[in-house]
């Protein structure tokens, strides 16, 4: 029953979170199924990421300031961000239901929850539920906008760019940049609960912007217009 419990109190706000941002595609909403084998394919992104991570952990805990900063973002950040990227694009980028820039950011950010969800899972399996709300808002949250931000590239790269790469490896940078930022203010405590706060804020403001901006991209969106 306990571990029926932890489950669900790390699955259910994840889903929230996922169906939440489905509805910010106001033009043509992804399908459910689409972005449920999306949330599953990030779900499993989580053991290639722990297999990498786990040599570096010692280090990660107990290194010097300079060996955990570069940890931080080339091993945490760009090795999640990586792994999660990899899930979408083999989940949901090759879809005939990516049809439209945003699409990148739906998706993304879907996949980033499933890989959040088992995160969460795996923290409170160790030190217990009265961790969970705070994963919920906080670090849900921010693996959403991480690769959420980093999805909007993704999109450029499919329609705006004709696939361009370089509209991928900059997403990857953005998204791997900021996971990487957030854990070094997290681990090496550098700002105060109030400055993750704003940060967070400031994250959000900066995701919200661009899926209005992706939004704006759609294809369908005269054709909505002409109906109203």
């Amino acid at each position: 029953m306990q571990l029926l419990l932890l489950i669900t109190v790390s699955l259910l706000p994840s889903i929230g979170w996922a169906w939440f941002f489905r509805e910010q595609d106001i033009y043509e909403k992804e399908p459910p199924r689409a972005l449920l084998l999306t949330f599953f394919a990030g779900m499993l992104a989580v053991g290639p990421a722990i297999l990498l991570e786990e040599p570096f952990r010692v280090t990660m805990e107990t290194g010097t300031m300079v060996s955990q900063v570069l940890i931080a973002f080339l091993v945490v950040g760009l090795g999640e961000e990586s792994f999660k990227l990899l899930a979408v694009y083999l989940a949901a980028y090759r879809r005939v239901e990516f049809n439209e820039v945003i699409d990148g950011m739906v998706y993304a950010i879907t996949g980033a929850l499933g890989f959040a969800a088992v995160e969460n899972l795996l923290y409170t399996l160790a030190f217990g539920i009265q961790i969970a709300p705070a994963r919920a808002l906080f670090s849900s949250l921010a693996h959403g906008a991480f690769s959420g931000l980093g999805g909007y590239h993704l999109g450029l790269a499919r329609f705006a760019s004709k696939g361009s790469t370089r509209d991928v490896i900059s997403g990857l940078a953005l998204a791997a940049f900021l996971h990487g930022l957030y854990n070094t203010l997290i681990m090496l405590k550098l700002v105060s609960p109030m400055g993750i706060v704003l940060f967070m804020g400031a994250l959000y403001w900066a995701l919200f912007s661009r899926l209005k901006e992706a939004a704006l991209l759609s294809p369908f969106r005269s054709r909505l217009d002409d109906q109203e």
